[in-house]
């Protein structure tokens, strides 16, 4: 604590004048008299207030130096300083990533990231404040908002993501919004490094507030089942990432939550176990759990469906033969089957060209749409983030004209399209998945691009899928789910039963949940199951220490302390009651 005005301090002189005025009042000398008649009124009233009689000697002095030494000292504008945010526009950047979910203290290092931001929205005056979030794509959640009780507002709204942070992406964002500006950039995460700041521009002050404690961790690295000889065994991988010896409980489960299998284990400190698990009975999906009491339950959980192993495709009828050729390309059994032969008993995926969805085999089908009315293409290529299109470059292909698109009962979905002109499209059909390609490869160069190949490959894995299994998700990814039925809703639950949500597929797009885990969509009477996965980046909750870049530079030009004197008030105030008290005790004790 400090003085505004020190020099108030020789007013203390008024202190010793009152000390030395007591020191030489009035001293009366003891007498003997002859009678104390004259002194029973004074000895009664003596009697009657013994206490505010003996703290008369003492009481009415100490309230005169203390009025005077609260006086002085309002006089002299006591004050102390606090740290201000610096910047006039400050960039909060919290990381909502998964191992932000790991235990810190009593709550989550996510937890005290959102307390730390809501200490400093505190010592806000009048700078913009921007807050980020981060994630492959990052977040602005406000921008160049001044007003606290808005801003702590978003704050407490945010939640995990359970993302990866992607911080670099982040940190790009937020230096594009600081350029030109006064600006500091506070980040708020449990592993940020300076290597994450190379690229940072010059004289950027940024702190990182980097949060949590080491955690004892055992993480599900991987895990997968699969049928060999008529037999479904699988296999996991754990991780015991702490320096002690654990020992845990494994299991596999599947719908209805009952363990399919049990197992304890013990993994010895920074070490891995590969754990076999012989003859699982046939079920939709298995999922594999670590029942640990540890720091980061997050990776605790993994799914695995139990894939068809290479099922054949027959080609119904008289196909393009490059098509023949691209599926035997990348390994696959192709059997040439006429038009009219049975194709029920067998199992596998089908080749066809028609233009009639009435009699379509009850298996994975890819249908060439061999309709008459033909659509010329004058519109580049636009197609969705999907499965199929991996690493597919459609863009450099050519397509001379599209057929009309089929009439199909159930929705499907649209993943590549010329304007608004359906190329492909994908869904479930009969309960069954299904590829509808709306041009003619005699219409187009694709066979002769090496992308081709690549889309068959991508096809063949989608529809080698069980139809009951809608795939693996990244937390809170938006991607198309078709659930097969008639009905217009999906209802969302989770392992446990419980109701998230519904969407309608033809009013909004489908999100999958945040949290990993597998879930059910419900439509109408069907159940159709999907997993979201955790990032193998965000299996392992490392923290680092916090740290500040380019702390005493001078880009940061407004002041960085704030003054607090308002105590002078307070001593004012407390003075003024003591001259009251002092009066009130010398009036009584005059009238006594």
């Amino acid at each position: 604590m400090q003085l505004l005005n020190p020099w108030f301090l020789l007013l203390s002189f008024f202190l010793a004048a009152v000390v030395l005025f007591y020191f030489f009042r009035k001293r009366y000398e003891e007498q003997k008299i002859s009678s104390n008649m004259l002194w029973v009124e004074v000895r009664n009233e003596w009697q009657a207030s013994p206490f505010l009689k003996k703290l008369q000697k003492n009481l009415l002095f100490w309230l005169q130096i203390f009025a005077l030494l609260f006086l002085m000292l309002a006089l002299a504008r006591p004050y102390w300083v606090t740290e201000d945010l610096k910047g006039d526009h400050v960039i909060f950047i919290i990381d909502t990533s998964a191992t932000m979910s790991a235990e810190y203290e009593e709550s989550t290092r996510f937890d005290e990231a959102k307390k730390a931001i809501s200490a400093l929205l505190d010592k806000v005056s009048g700078q913009k404040v921007t807050l980020i979030q981060t994630g492959e794509r990052p977040e602005i959640l406000i921008s160049g908002e001044s007003d606290k009780a808005l801003l702590k507002k978003k704050l407490e709204a945010v939640q995990l993501t359970y993302n990866y942070d992607a911080i670099g992406k982040a940190l790009e964002l937020a230096y594009s919004l600081a350029s030109g500006d006064n600006s500091a950039i506070y980040i708020f995460s449990d592993s940020v490094t300076k290597d994450d700041l190379v690229r940072a521009p010059k004289n950027q002050y940024i702190e990182v507030h980097n949060i949590g404690t080491e955690v004892n961790n055992l993480s599900l690295l991987s895990f997968g089942a699969a049928k060999y000889n008529g037999e479904i065994s699988g296999v996991a991988v754990i991780e015991n990432q702490s320096t002690k010896e654990v020992t845990t409980e494994f299991l596999i489960q599947s719908t209805g939550g009952k363990p399919l299998f049990k197992k304890n284990l013990t993994i010895s400190g920074r070490g891995q176990l590969v754990v076999e698990i012989p003859s699982l009975p046939e079920k939709p999906y298995y999922e594999a759990v670590i029942l640990a009491d540890d720091g980061y339950e997050t990776d605790n959980r993994l799914t695995s469906v139990l894939m068809e192993s290479n099922p054949p495709v027959y080609a119904l009828g008289n196909l393009n033969p490059f098509l023949i050729k691209g599926f035997q390309t990348i390994g696959t059994e192709v059997f040439q089957v006429d038009a009219g032969s049975a194709v029920e008993g067998r199992k596998g995926i089908f080749l066809l060209e028609t233009a009639d969805m009435d009699h379509l085999p009850s298996q994975p089908v890819i249908l060439f749409n061999s309709g008459t009315e033909k659509i010329p293409l004058t519109v580049s290529f636009s197609g969705d983030k999907d499965a199929l299109l991996q690493y597919v470059d459609y863009e450099n292909i050519y397509i001379y004209q599209a057929t009309k698109a089929l009439k199909a009962d159930q929705p499907l979905q649209t993943v590549l399209r010329s304007g608004s002109v359906p190329l492909i499209e994908k869904g479930i059909y009969n309960g069954q998945p299904i590829i509808i390609v709306n041009f003619s490869l005699s219409d187009s160069d694709w066979p002769l691009k090496p992308s081709f190949p690549i889309f068959l490959y991508n096809a063949y894995q989608w529809l080698s899928q069980p139809p009951h299994f809608q795939g693996f998700f990244e937390p809170g990814e938006e991607k198309w789910l078709n659930a097969g039925g008639k009905s217009l809703s999906w209802a969302i639950y989770n392992d446990r039963d419980e109701h998230l949500y519904t969407v309608n597929p033809e009013t909004e797009n489908f999100r999958a949940p945040q949290k990993p885990g597998v879930y059910q969509a419900v439509a109408g009477e069907t159940i159709y199951y999907f997993s979201v996965i955790l990032d193998d980046r965000e299996k392992s909750p490392v923290t680092e220490k916090a740290f500040t870049v380019n702390k005493f530079q001078e880009n940061i030009n407004k002041k960085d302390i704030i003054y607090h004197d308002q105590i002078w008030f307070w001593l004012s105030l407390l003075a003024l009651a003591l001259i009251a008290a002092e009066w009130e005790v010398f009036r009584r004790g005059y009238r006594i």
